[in-house]
């Protein structure tokens, strides 16, 4: 099944009074979840759901470690905490402490790994591609300076791995991994060295090895003035890869000492096509902070994206009331949830009155073909063309039957019975799309793109 999602033009080749409209998650209140022992500097979550039904979350501890530095900041050893929630949205905090594995602290009975000489790391990374069970959820860390792998079958009970050594390299969180199935290794996403605050990549193949940090984005002339690139947690979602970019806001300031420290941290969007290259889905806050003296009002620390079993995508943060490293002694830091339709990254929506939309050329598989539209006060109806442009019979827009509602899922359907999946193996074809003040989210189905003339070959991103 491909999708074509709307992040660019790349999968068009015709718009006309059609505009494109940067999607928003919607901050979700009643999902909050305070914990007294987390602290918005390393409040980093990993949420996810299981087949059962049942949403279960670890997210970053600040544990208490001596009296306030005199440069102002609070020391502490950093740990996990769970919770589990039915919804994702009411959350729990049970005693697991009959379950943990390797935990040094007993600091809260929902305390899930904490050991000595750890001071920071995360989030934790949930991986469905490693086939042993055991390694199932890793956590890359820094303990006594040196970076480390903690791995665990379920999130509760942590094993390090003394073997695994990730480099010569001073640790800065946040740490995050992804599998890249383009590459077929792991890719480890965080800064270059310890305060320079851009974006780079190991990798590795067997967690045993890692390729030195290569960087992948870097602050441009469009960004704010002092923005910085605090971290960029990245997950798969149909065939891109999506960044969650945190963006540092720094105060300006003539001290050194201070300077990258204080300032407000929002998460803007990036995208791959093959898990390296980046690109900006715009300049703009994809979630901006919350208002100020709200959790997430001074800091919003995205780490998990999930689609739920509803089809809503999740974002979970851990958010602080407080700026950058300011006011850690509050009980400021909580984690919290943002929602977004489905496909809701970007749209494409007529302007005023009709627009249209044409795809690149595409050959079809088979017959299943879906639209993820909305049209509550209008209508979307779908034309299939011939690749030199001309008409399909029984498939114009008057043959269509126009669709009117929110649909996520929307099989087109022509009077007459014609259908994609008569088209299947003759041939290159475009998809032309009438929204009538509608929206266009994405489409699906059994195609596959034609990117250039001639034999067909596999996109240049996608190649290694």
């Amino acid at each position: 099944m491909a999708a074509m999602l709307f992040l660019d033009d790349w999968p068009l080749c015709l718009m006309h009074n059609v505009r494109r409209t940067l999607g928003r998650p919607v901050w979700v209140p009643e999902a909050t979840l305070v914990d007294p022992l987390t602290e918005g500097t390393w409040n980093f979550p990993c949420v996810w759901q299981e087949a059962d039904g049942g949403w279960h979350a670890l997210y970053g501890a600040a544990l208490p470690d001596g009296p306030r530095r005199p440069e102002g900041w609070l020391p502490r050893s950093q740990g996990l905490m769970y919770a589990c929630s039915g919804d994702g949205l009411h959350w729990r905090r049970p005693d697991i402490r009959a379950r943990r594995g390797l935990c040094e602290r007993d600091d809260a009975p929902n305390l899930a790994f904490a050991v000595a000489g750890h001071i920071d790391g995360g989030p934790a990374f949930r991986d469905a591609h490693d086939p042993d069970p055991a390694r199932r959820f890793k956590y890359l860390f820094s303990r006594d300076g040196r970076q480390g792998l903690a791995t665990s079958p379920d999130g509760l009970a942590w094993t390090i791995r003394p073997e695994v050594v990730v480099g010569d390299y001073t640790l800065d969180s946040p740490i995050t991994a992804f599998f890249n199935h383009h590459r077929g290794t792991y890719c480890i996403s965080r800064r270059p060295h310890c305060g320079d605050r851009r974006i780079a990549f190991f990798e590795t193949a067997d967690w045993m090895s890692f390729r030195p940090p290569e960087l992948v984005i870097h602050p441009d002339p469009e960004d704010p003035p002092l923005v910085q690139f605090y971290g960029m947690p990245v997950h798969r979602y149909e065939d891109l890869y999506l960044g969650l970019l945190w963006r540092l806001h720094c105060h300006p300031t003539e001290e050194p000492v201070a300077k990258g420290m204080g300032g407000p941290i929002d998460c803007a969007l990036a995208y791959s096509l093959d898990g390296w290259r980046f690109q900006r889905a715009g300049h703009q806050a994809f979630i901006p902070v919350n208002e100020r003296g709200r959790h997430g009002g001074g800091c919003i620390y995205c780490g998990a994206m999930a689609v739920g079993s509803d089809h809503v995508i999740r974002f979970y943060s851990g958010g602080s009331k407080a700026e950058h490293f300011l006011d850690q002694e509050q009980d400021d830091a909580a984690l919290l949830l943002h929602t977004l339709r489905l496909d809701g990254f970007a749209r494409l929506e007529s302007c005023a009155g009709t627009g249209r939309v044409m795809t690149r050329s595409v050959e079809f598989l088979g017959g299943d073909l879906r639209l993820n539209v909305r049209a509550p006060h209008g209508r979307v109806r779908v034309a299939v063309r011939h690749d030199d442009g001309g008409p399909v019979p029984g498939m114009a827009w008057e043959d269509c039957v126009p669709c009117t509602g929110d649909e996520l899922f929307w099989r087109p359907s022509w009077r007459g019975g014609a259908g994609t999946a008569a088209l299947a193996g003759r041939g290159r074809f475009h998809l032309d799309i009438e929204l009538s003040c509608a929206e266009l989210y994405a489409i699906r189905g059994d195609f596959r793109m034609a990117y250039g003339w001639g034999r067909e070959r596999a996109p240049l991103a996608y190649t290694v």
